[in-house]
């Protein structure tokens, strides 16, 4: 099955800050395997409902394996001993609308434009998230598929998912503001003031900060995030619409990606 990555663009590297065992708002539950491999570990996991039943206990410092920043199961056993969410982290997978599993990167990972993301780091990433889903994935992407062969451009016109793809790549991989302006006028005419508006007042924030890295940045992951799909329920329209309030946020940041781990964390959390 091959698989869609949704961050071209983006480079990460652990830079061991133990942010992602901190558990600020999220869990890490344990398969099976992960069960069998933390035997002598008895002691940080509790049972939970759910898809998994069991999950390592947390403290007012976050996992309680973290000792002075470190993993103690990484320190007494090595990395393929750890459960496999932890492993997997900032990495995760969301289903397109026709099944394919896309592969996802969290921006609040600090590890985030660190180091860089080889072709051997995403295949080791794939093979875990399989193998921690091990009997259920194929009821995931079914779950996650749309059965529907039509979608919506505005609330009451239908296209197809294949054209609401290709209008998404077409408006997010321009290269700035004035030549996405000009793709939205192509794809929805030039009535419509509302998308207009968005786009000349994040053109105008954008004059803020002296740099137009951030400009190719934002739309950039303006594109990602479209990949993603976090908004295929709306009708297009409304998802461009929902994209570019998201764009006009992340121009209040000089450094853009400060900006984007806030919105993912909105998205994830």
């Amino acid at each position: 099955m091959d698989w869609e990555i949704t961050f071209d663009g983006i480079t990460y590297q652990c830079i061991n800050c133990a942010y992602c065992c901190s558990c600020e708002k999220w869990r890490i539950y344990l398969n099976y395997f992960d069960k069998i491999r933390l035997k002598n570990y008895e002691y940080a996991i509790e049972e939970c409902c759910g898809d998994f039943k069991y999950r390592l206990k947390v403290d007012e410092k976050g996992c309680v394996l973290l000792n002075d920043n470190l993993c103690k199961i990484h320190l007494e056993k090595g990395i393929e001993f750890k459960p496999l969410m932890c492993r997997i982290f900032p990495f995760s997978c969301m289903i397109k609308w026709d099944g394919t599993p896309l592969l996802i990167i969290k921006h609040y990972c600090k590890g985030i434009q660190h180091g860089d993301v080889d072709k051997r780091v995403i295949e080791e990433v794939i093979e875990l998230i399989k193998e921690l889903y091990f009997d259920s994935f194929e009821e995931i992407i079914n779950a996650g598929m749309e059965y529907s062969s039509k979608t919506w451009l505005y609330d009451d016109v239908e296209i197809t998912w294949e054209e609401r793809e290709e209008f998404g790549r077409y408006i997010f991989g321009a290269e700035t503001f004035d030549m996405l302006l000009e793709r939205c006028y192509e794809v929805f005419g030039y009535e419509n003031d509302r998308l207009f508006s968005k786009i000349d007042e994040i053109k105008v924030n954008l004059m803020k900060f002296d740099t137009k890295n951030n400009e190719k940045e934002i739309i950039r992951y303006l594109l990602e995030l479209n990949r993603r799909e976090h908004f295929r329920k709306m009708p297009f329209y409304r998802e461009v619409e929902k994209l570019l309030d998201i764009g006009n946020y992340l121009t209040r940041f000089s450094d853009v990606f400060i900006g984007e781990g806030d919105v993912d964390k909105q998205l994830f959390f």
